[in-house]
């Protein structure tokens, strides 16, 4: 099945994803060159810099925070609202539409990286609709533009009587396809990205229940809880300054970490040692990093004139740098640490201080 549909005036547009002709290459060197140059703050970790080097669409963290292309008209805090406000409307279409994790998460993505290149304009309710239609095709869950047209129109006009036959539903319509193909070029149609359940069955298939640790029994739930979460803070701009691995292995110990305090006096839960590392492939120096980066952004997030992702704001506990590595290292959790200290509370938001 094609990903790109004819264009409102119904002419063909005549492109696929293995299209070749100099116009594609034209058109694919200039998104090149408008693709923001990232340069992390990753002196020390090899390995993440040499990621992000084949990895366009991994960016800095202030390519977002101060650099971003809808900074002109909106303030950080601002466009952090807007884009919680976006990613409850993919929420609830997706909802409406019956489609699974995957296929959602997955359209969160392709509008993360879009409006990583694009400011975010009036327009962006029908790039949202052309995403989920992108990942629909992908993830074997095809809805028809006719569906995913209507029920948006319902969702954006509750106070209206859509049908097929309204001019609204139409327009929609016309909008989704045409937006589906300016979304795919400027996605280059670089469309395979990693998503957190393959990383929770390949976990699961290695679950080694005969080990004396308490993470092993609730292992299946521990990972159901990193998969929520993740999709939780994919409404933050996450998925485009870190790597999927890091972004699981980041959340990973926060959701032992909360099982510790939870357990603390049934059984011991112990993340091993490595296994951020051995199982997953992630580093823990990433891990923190997006961390800190998390907390950046929900001290934004928590500024009183403009108030955004609440539901985020009270999942993400503060700790310190040193209890972060203890919980990812596997070292028996400390009563002291069940509080957070003042010290943990002051924890500092700049990113400099990573090591």
């Amino acid at each position: 099945m094609s990903l790109l549909h004819p264009v409102p005036n119904g002419k063909s547009n005549g492109l696929s994803r293995n299209h070749t002709n100099n116009n594609h290459s034209t058109t694919s060197s200039r998104l090149s060159l408008r693709t923001p140059l990232s340069q992390p703050n990753v002196a020390n970790n090899p390995d993440r810099q040499l990621s992000r080097f084949h990895n366009t669409w991994l960016f800095s963290e202030d390519s977002f925070l101060s650099k971003s292309p809808s900074r002109k008209q909106l303030t950080l805090p601002q466009e952090l609202q807007v884009r919680e406000l976006m990613h409850a409307f993919l929420i609830k279409l997706g909802i409406e539409l019956k489609l699974d994790g995957r296929t959602i998460l997955a359209a969160t993505v392709y509008i993360n990286r879009f409006y990583m290149r694009m400011p975010i304009t009036t327009s962006k309710y029908f790039f949202i609709c052309a995403a989920i239609a992108i990942s629909c095709k992908l993830h074997d869950c095809y809805r028809p533009p006719d569906k995913i047209a209507l029920k948006a129109c319902e969702i954006r006009n509750p106070q209206k009587l859509v049908d097929q036959h309204s001019s609204l539903f139409w327009q929609w319509r016309d909008q989704l396809l045409y937006r589906e193909e300016i979304l795919l070029k400027m996605l280059n149609f670089e469309l395979d990205i990693d998503l957190p359940y393959d990383f929770m069955e390949s976990l699961l298939s290695e679950k080694d229940a005969d080990l004396p640790n308490g993470f092993y029994v609730k292992l299946t739930d521990i990972l159901k809880h990193t998969v929520s979460k993740v999709e939780l803070l994919s409404a933050l701009p996450l998925l485009v300054a870190f790597d999927m691995k890091t972004i699981f292995g980041m959340v990973l110990v926060l959701t032992v970490a909360e099982a510790q305090e939870k357990f603390l006096d049934e059984q011991s839960i112990e993340l091993p040692a490595t296994y951020l590392q051995d199982k997953l492939g992630a580093a823990l120096i990433d891990c923190y990093h997006c961390y800190k980066y998390v907390l950046k952004l929900k001290s934004v997030c928590e500024k009183p004139d403009l108030p955004s992702h609440k539901n985020i704001v009270g999942k993400v506990p503060i700790m310190s740098k040193t209890k972060f590595y203890d919980v990812a290292t596997g070292k028996q959790p400390q009563s002291q640490d069940t509080e957070h200290t003042v010290a943990e509370t002051e924890l500092p938001l700049d990113l400099s201080d990573v090591e």
